[in-house]
C-alpha cells in the first residue's frame, strides 16, 4: 500500500491524468504494477508473411545484419536448424555455413531484388577473415557506412571448430556495389586484425558516444560441441568453453591499408556478465538524446536456466545489472525493435519470439514459468525449462525503472525469431541518425508499416494438433530448420 499512497499516479492530479483514455496506460502508473498492464501500450503486429515477395533470398539463422542505402546486407550464419536439435547435426559444419555475401533490395513494388557474392572470391591475402565470415553468432556494429565484424564459432578452412580471434570491418557502401555487380570492387576496403581481446562468439559489440567500442560477453568455445558432449560438458584438451565474464572498453582504430588495430581500454569483471546468446543494443540515455547500451536475458546460470537481471552500460560509468528487475520473456537472442518516446523519456525494447524461461497465458492473464522435468540424457519426458515460444513482449524503461507486457492474443504465425532481425522500413524516423532506434511518436493514433522480421530459427515444439496446449517435444528433440517465414511488423501506439 505505501507504494500506491507514494505514487503520483494516485494524487490528484494523477487522478485527473487517469481519467482520459489515452492517460490510462501512462508509463509512471505502469512502471508501479507489479504485473502485465490489462491493455499493453504498444500494439505490435507480426503475422502477415511476405515471403514469396523474397523470390531467391536466403534462409539464415545467427548471421550478421546491416542496411545501406535501403539494402539489407547479410554476411556469415548457418543454413541448417538449432543445433543438435531435431536429431541434427550437433555440431556446425562448414557444408551448413552461409557461403554467400548478401545484398537483398526490399519490393517497393514487385519483387525483392537479391544478389549475392561468393566469399571465397576474396582474395587468398584474406584468408582468416574468409573463415570468420563464414563462422556463426559473430558479434557485429554498424557505424555510419562502416561495419565491424567480431569473434564468431565455426570450422575453419582446416576443418577445426574455433572461436575466431579476428575483428575485421568493411566499407558498406563499396561492399553493396560490388555485390550487386558481381565483382570484387569492395575487397580493398577491408580490415582486420587478430586479437585475444575481440575472441568470442554470441556476444554483442556497441559503440557509444565516447566513440569507445564495448564487447559485451559471449564465451570462447575450442573444438566440437560433439566431443564437448562425450566429456560431460567438461573442459578437455579436444573441446573447451570458457565464458569472458567481463564487458571490454575496446579502441578500434586504422592502422594503415587493410590492418586494424585493437586496444583494451578498460575491462568490468562480474558474475553477472558471464552469459552468452543474450539480447543487446542501443538505448536513450535519461537525456533524452545520449546513447547507452543494455543487454537483456542470456544463458547459462549454474542451474543451467536463464539470467534474468538487464545489464546497463553508459559511457563514463561501471556497467551494472539491474537486480531490481527480473525479465521474464525472450531468454534467448532473437530479433528486436528498439523505440524511444520522447514525451515520457521511455525506451521500448520489443522482443519477438526466441526461448524463454516463462510464457504468457493469454487465458489467466499472467506469465507462467516453464516445467523442467525428466533427465537430459533420455529419450522422452524431459524439459529443460526454455522452451521455444511465439510471443511478442517489450520492455520499456524510464527514469531507472522498468516493467515488461506481452501482446495479448496476438502471437506470432510460428515459433519464429530467436537468430533472427528486425530490419526497419525506408522513411522511419530515427532519434538520432547514428542509431536504430526509432521515434515512437510516428505511430501514434494510427496502424504504421515498421519493417520486417528476417531470418533465425523456426522451431516445431508442439507435437500433434500442433497448437499451444498440445503437448510439448522432448527438449532436444524439436524438429527446426531456418526460418522459410518472412513477416511485416506494424506498430499502433495510443
Amino acid at each position: 500500500m505505501d507504494m500506491l499512497r507514494e505514487n503520483p499516479c494516485f494524487t490528484k492530479a494523477g487522478k485527473r491524468l487517469l481519467s482520459a483514455t489515452a492517460a490510462a496506460l501512462s508509463l509512471g502508473c505502469l512502471l508501479a504494477l507489479p504485473g502485465t498492464p490489462a491493455k499493453p501500450p504498444l500494439l505490435v503486429e507480426a503475422s502477415e508473411d511476405v515471403s514469396a515477395d523474397f523470390m531467391g533470398a536466403p534462409r539464415l539463422h545467427s548471421f550478421v545484419s546491416a542496411q545501406w542505402d535501403g539494402k539489407w546486407i547479410f554476411i556469415a550464419g548457418r543454413t541448417g536448424g538449432y543445433h543438435g536439435v531435431g536429431q541434427g547435426d550437433v555440431d556446425f559444419p562448414r557444408t551448413k555455413a552461409n557461403q554467400q555475401i548478401w545484398v537483398i533490395e526490399p519490393p517497393t513494388s514487385g519483387p525483392a531484388k537479391v544478389y549475392s557474392f561468393p566469399i571465397a572470391g576474396l582474395p587468398a591475402s584474406l584468408s582468416l577473415v574468409k573463415d570468420q565470415w563464414m563462422s556463426s553468432n559473430l558479434l557485429h556494429f554498424q557505424d555510419k557506412d562502416t561495419l565491424y565484424l567480431a569473434g564468431g564459432y565455426g570450422e575453419n578452412s582446416a576443418g577445426e571448430p574455433v572461436t575466431y580471434p579476428v575483428v575485421s570491418s568493411v566499407n558498406l557502401p563499396a561492399l553493396v556495389e560490388g555485390v550487386i555487380h558481381g565483382k570484387d570492387s569492395f575487397s580493398k576496403t577491408i580490415a582486420w586484425a587478430e586479437s585475444p581481446l575481440v575472441q568470442t562468439t554470441g556476444g554483442d559489440l556497441m559503440k557509444l558516444d565516447d566513440g569507445f567500442f564495448y564487447l559485451v560477453g559471449g564465451h570462447v568455445f575450442m573444438g566440437s560441441y560433439r566431443s564437448f558432449e562425450a566429456g560431460d560438458e567438461k573442459n578437455t584438451a579436444s573441446a573447451s568453453q570458457t565464458y569472458l565474464g567481463e564487458i571490454r572498453k575496446l579502441r578500434l582504430t586504422s592502422a594503415g591499408p587493410g590492418k586494424l588495430d585493437v586496444a583494451l581500454v578498460e575491462s568490468f569483471k562480474d558474475p553477472e556478465f558471464a552469459r552468452r546468446d543474450f539480447n543487446a543494443g542501443l538505448t536513450i540515455l535519461d537525456d533524452g538524446k545520449s546513447l547507452g547500451a543494455a543487454a537483456w536475458g542470456g544463458v547459462f546460470t549454474k542451474d543451467q536456466l536463464n539470467f534474468t537481471h538487464p545489464i546497463f552500460i553508459r559511457a563514463g560509468a561501471v556497467p551494472k545489472a539491474d537486480d531490481g528487475f527480473e525479465q521474464k520473456m525472450s531468454a534467448y537472442s532473437c530479433a528486436t525493435m528498439l523505440l524511444y518516446d520522447p514525451d515520457s523519456f521511455g525506451m521500448y525494447t520489443t522482443f519477438f519470439g526466441g526461448i524463454s524461461r516463462w510464457r504468457w497465458n493469454d487465458a489467466m492473464r499472467r506469465f507462467v514459468q516453464a516445467p523442467v522435468l525428466g533427465d537430459k540424457t533420455k529419450q522422452t519426458g524431459y524439459l529443460d525449462g526454455m522452451p521455444w515460444i511465439n510471443e511478442i513482449s517489450t520492455l520499456v524503461r524510464s527514469r531507472g525503472k522498468t516493467f515488461e507486457f506481452v501482446q495479448q492474443d496476438n502471437r506470432l504465425p510460428g515459433y519464429v525469431g530467436t537468430n533472427a532481425a528486425f530490419l526497419p522500413a525506408a522513411g522511419l524516423k530515427r532519434i538520432r541518425e547514428d542509431a536504430d532506434i526509432f521515434d515512437l511518436r510516428q505511430f501514434r493514433g494510427k496502424r504504421v508499416f515498421a519493417g520486417y522480421l528476417f531470418g533465425g530459427i523456426r522451431a516445431f515444439p508442439k507435437e500433434f494438433p500442433y497448437t499451444d496446449e498440445a503437448p510439448d517435444y522432448t527438449s532436444g528433440n524439436v524438429p527446426a530448420k531456418a526460418s522459410d517465414m518472412i513477416l511485416k511488423v506494424f506498430v499502433t501506439a495510443p
